[in-house]
């Protein structure tokens, strides 16, 4: 005979591991490993990580906590996140079952749900909710528009970002473009679940079970459990309070330490230069950003088919870069329509 047990059980199962200590792995407890993976280092090789079965378990607790306040059994969730050999997409999958919504998990390789198709699975399945990069929520909008249909007449409410560091004015913008609303969630290729969104957009840090640490005071790269991350963060200090309450620091993802440069007053990172990008009106929510040499390649793309002068629109957000951040940003304006040829 086959006998099933229910959500709320595993889900007490899960909570009761919340109450152990997380750092028992020091002592040797929890050794048992259930997940591989792989990450890229900063020199562009294949690095291999494995999460522990506790740790594991611990991620997609909180990952739960967090998309239970945006996700209900109601809602037709398409899952656009990276699986190969990462911990990302088999976590956010699980959850979303957790919660109760059903998914549609198309992955990133667009091989079998190219983009198109995509569109066409969201109007015939009346999707409700998007997780996936940024970049990823914009180019599917401008696709759309691209192809007749308005994004922000679409079923779609609800869009989580991962995967990538984004400025409020972006994920703001994102949101524009589908008339829905925006959250993110910020993991390390190591540890999937560091942070999550709180009902103001600020993400807090899961330190109940990490230790957090910035090389450098309150902006450097992010250390947990004493290890480096290779991604740049600024953290918090304790006694700052979030606009929510909650006494879990705020942690914001400033990219990664092989895209930031030195400058001035310190590190300046590719996030810092989406915020003075986004700060000019008329964009679309489009966003590259490379250092080469030394100096920061920026893409970005005109919202509209109105007439926009690019080269004047190129030297105020170069100026812009320079003013706010004293770095050098070679700028490329481009249209929408030209977004995908622009950055190949």
């Amino acid at each position: 005979m086959t006998t099933t047990t229910s959500i709320a059980t595993h889900y007490e199962q899960f909570l009761e591991l919340l109450a152990r200590d997380p750092r028992a792995a020091a002592e040797g407890r929890d050794t048992v490993r259930a997940r591989y993976g792989e990450r890229v280092d900063p020199a562009g090789g294949s690095q291999p990580v494995v999460l522990t079965r506790d740790e594991w378990i611990l991620n997609q607790i909180d990952l739960a906590l967090a998309l239970g306040r945006l996700l209900t059994e109601d809602d037709v969730v398409v899952s656009a996140v990276p699986y190969e050999l990462s911990f990302i997409g088999a976590e956010v999958d699980r959850v979303i079952e957790m919660v109760g919504a059903s998914v549609i998990s198309v992955g990133t390789s667009r091989t079998i749900c190219p983009m198109p198709r995509l569109l066409g699975l969201i109007e015939q399945y009346e999707v409700t909710a998007l997780v996936c990069s940024p970049s990823f929520a914009a180019e599917l909008a401008s696709l759309a528009l691209s192809l007749g249909r308005r994004p922000e007449d679409s079923t779609v409410r609800t869009i989580v970002c991962v995967g990538e560091a984004c400025s409020t004015g972006r994920l703001d913008r994102i949101g524009a473009a589908w008339a829905a609303k925006t959250s993110a969630l910020y993991g390390t290729p190591s540890t999937p679940t560091v942070a999550v969104a709180c009902d103001h957009g600020a993400l807090h840090l899961c330190d109940h079970r990490l230790r957090a640490e910035v090389r450098g005071a309150l902006r450097g790269e992010l250390l947990l459990d004493g290890s480096p991350t290779g991604e740049l963060v600024e953290l918090w200090p304790a006694g700052r309070p979030c606009d929510c309450g909650s006494a879990s620091r705020v942690l914001v993802p400033l990219g990664s330490t092989a895209s930031a440069v030195r400058g001035p007053d310190g590190l300046v990172s590719a996030l810092d230069v989406e915020r003075v990008v986004f700060g000019h009106r008329r964009l679309a929510p489009h966003f590259a950003c490379a250092v080469r040499d030394g100096t920061f390649h920026v893409t970005c793309a005109v919202a509209g088919p109105q007439a926009v002068d690019e080269g004047a629109m190129r030297r105020a957000i170069r100026s812009g870069i320079d003013e706010a951040l004293g770095v050098e940003a070679e700028v490329t304006v481009v249209g929408v329509q030209d977004w995908s040829t622009a950055t190949s």
